[in-house]
């Protein structure tokens, strides 16, 4: 490990526990810069972001931040669509999941630069 790799550990981990897209950065960074494919780099994805997740729902739960009523239909649906895309990535070439990913980063990238939020808080 790189004192590289420990940075984009350390930043996106701490960008998805504050939901900024920490996975968007360490996807980038194992695919773009370490050159690892698309589908073995989601799946190291995925499991760095499971204690992230499960501390952020700890300190959010302490800090009554979680609405509870959702959350059950919302972790059935979350699992079955996780499920669903293993099952349908099988039949998709590497490289036209990672032209997706790409333009999914483009279009998140876009829309968070012209499109202000609802609920921002405004400092007066």
């Amino acid at each position: 490990m790189t004192i590289y790799d420990f940075l984009v550990s350390l930043l996106s981990g701490t960008a998805a526990s504050m939901g900024i897209g920490g996975g968007f950065i360490l996807l980038l960074y194992l695919t773009v810069i370490k050159g690892i494919p698309q589908f073995p780099a989601q799946g190291v994805n995925l499991l760095f972001f499971i204690p992230i997740a499960v501390l952020s729902l700890i300190f959010h739960v302490k800090n009554k931040l979680v609405v509870t009523k959702p959350l059950l239909p919302a972790l059935l649906c979350g699992a079955a669509g996780v499920g669903i895309g293993v099952f349908l990535l099988r039949f998709v070439p590497e490289q036209t999941v990672s032209r997706l990913f790409g333009v999914l980063v483009m279009f998140v990238g876009v829309n968070e630069l012209f499109h202000k939020s609802k609920n921002e808080n405004k400092c007066s």
